[in-house]
Formats: structure tokens, C-alpha cells, sequence
């Protein structure tokens, strides 16, 4: 049943009349006859009867004419209903690297609940492992992520960007200023890093075994607000994403170290599964990273 013919019918009801109810639908008049045609041949009964140039309704097209009519109005509703609900509010989940979490996204936050106060979201961090699977469960609407370039089928990547991976100090530490450090030298020092698992720490740790080397730092913690904290106070030597240390670099409180033998660069990457529907709020937060990472 077709709400076109739906409209007409109850038109042509109000009206009583076909050529007046074309005309207000910007239809011609045969073709409002076809509309009613198609739909008492659909209800298998008449709806009008047709004296003359009178029409008039059938016993079965007066009652038909109050459930078309709250169809119609029913329909208006959820339409209604749909535009209200497709505004910038709601929930909204992202799960996210530790760094990220950390570093980037404060700043991103603040200017997100100021400009959609009627977004509740929620942030949860993990293993790769864990934030991958909450994804794919969709537990979670969007996966802000640190590590190699994804390349899956059934997601999508709206934000890609490079980033480099550094090692990092304090401006007094002995190796500050050093040009060509190797990284058996670099070694000598104490460390502080990630959780093994991490994917920069797990890179890093890669190819340092490709070397038949290891590192065993005197601390190891998620955090890496903590970590940046305790190199600014020459505590040791990290190696963590540019992003996490570039305000301490740009203001001369921690440097980036001259080693060689280790080169990683991984891309921070916002992902989300091919098939899910991107709400209002997901893509709000898509276009405010986008703009942050710029």
C-alpha cells in the first residue's frame, strides 16, 4: 500500500472532489483517478461512489478513511521522530590507545562537550587486542588507534596520519646533543617505557631482537603523562610517539635523541566498521579529530 495513494485518497475524502484534490497535489485529474483505482483494487472494495460529477463515500471507504488518516499521521510522527533523533546528542563510545587517551585527546574533548553538550561519551582503553575485539562486537563506535596502517576489508579508516616514534630526554641527560648515538650505546641507559604489548613498545622491542639486543627498562607504566613527567626530571631515556613529548620539545624541557639502528613509524588511525551507520555524534568527532590532527 502505497502512501502516495494513501495522500490522495484522503484528499479527494476531505474535498469530495477529484479535480480539486489534483490540483492542490499537482497532479493531473487522471491520474488521482488512477491513484484510487489502484487502491480499491488493492482493498478489493470501492471507496467512492461516483453519481454523476458527485462522489461520495462508500460505507467501507468512511472507515477505511480514519485508518488512512492515522496511518498518514503515524507516519508523520516517526519521521518526525527520526529528525529529532538524528540531532548531535546520544552516546557516543571510543576506545583508544593509552597515548592517545593521554596526549591528544584532552584538548579534543574539552572543545567537543563545549560545542555538543548533549553527547555522553565514553572512553575505554586497552591492549590492541582488547580494542579491536570491542569493535568487532561493537561494543564500542569508534577505535582511535596507534600502530601500522590497518588494511581490513570490513573497516574503514577516516582519519589516517603518520607518526613518528622517538627517543626521548631529558636536555641534561649525558646523550643531549650527541649526533649518531648507536643504539648498543643508547642501551647503557636506564629506561623508562610503555607495557610490553604496547605497539610502539612491541616495535621497538622487535627489532631490537632482530639485533640479538634487549632493553629491560627500571620502570615500566602505562601512563605515559607519568613517563613524560619523569624524564622532564632526567629520571632516564623513553621512547614514545612525537606527539606524546612535542609541547616539552617545542619548549626545550626534553630533546629527541640522535639514535640509530632503530627506525619506527606507525600511523594514528580513527576506524570504524564498513557497516555501521555513522550517527551525527560519530561523525562530529570524525571532523573534530580531523581538524586536531591538521
Amino acid at each position: 500500500m502505497e502512501f502516495r495513494n494513501l495522500t490522495t485518497f484522503v484528499r479527494v475524502a476531505e474535498l469530495r472532489s477529484f479535480s480539486k484534490a489534483a490540483k492542490q497535489l499537482g497532479y493531473s485529474q487522471s491520474a488521482v483517478s488512477m491513484q484510487i483505482s489502484q487502491l480499491e483494487a488493492e482493498l478489493e472494495t470501492p471507496l467512492f461512489d461516483r453519481i454523476g460529477k458527485t462522489i461520495a463515500l462508500t460505507p467501507q471507504g468512511s472507515r477505511f478513511f480514519e485508518y488512512a488518516h492515522n496511518i498518514l499521521h503515524m507516519a508523520e510522527d516517526a519521521k518526525s521522530f527520526i529528525r529529532e533523533s538524528s540531532s548531535i546528542s546520544g552516546q557516543l563510545r571510543i576506545a583508544m590507545a593509552e597515548s592517545i587517551s593521554m596526549s591528544l585527546f584532552p584538548r579534543v574533548l574539552c572543545r567537543f562537550c563545549a560545542k555538543y553538550p548533549d553527547v555522553q561519551l565514553i572512553v575505554q582503553s586497552g591492549t590492541a587486542q582488547d580494542m579491536f575485539k570491542a569493535l568487532a562486537q561493537n561494543d564500542v563506535d569508534l577505535l582511535y588507534h596507534l600502530d601500522n596502517l590497518i588494511y581490513r576489508s570490513d573497516l574503514t579508516i577516516p582519519l589516517m596520519r603518520p607518526e613518528p616514534v622517538i627517543f626521548v630526554a631529558s636536555k641534561d641527560h649525558p646523550l643531549a646533543g650527541k649526533e649518531a648515538v648507536p643504539i648498543r650505546e643508547c642501551l647503557k641507559y636506564r629506561f623508562i617505557l610503555t607495557e610490553k604489548g604496547m605497539s610502539y613498545r612491541m616495535h621497538l622491542d622487535n627489532q631490537l631482537a632482530q639485533m640479538d639486543l634487549a632493553v629491560e627498562p627500571f620502570l615500566e607504566i602505562g601512563n605515559t603523562d607519568v613517563i613524560v613527567k619523569l624524564l622532564v626530571q632526567n629520571m632516564g631515556v623513553s621512547f614514545l610517539p612525537q606527539f606524546v613529548v612535542q609541547e616539552k620539545l617545542e619548549s626545550g624541557a626534553l630533546v629527541r635523541l640522535d639514535v640509530r639502528g632503530v627506525d619506527v613509524e606507525l600511523s594514528r588511525q580513527l576506524i570504524c566498521h564498513k557497516g555501521k551507520w555513522i550517527t551525527p555524534a560519530m561523525q562530529a568527532m570524525i571532523d573534530m579529530l580531523a581538524e586536531d590532527a591538521e
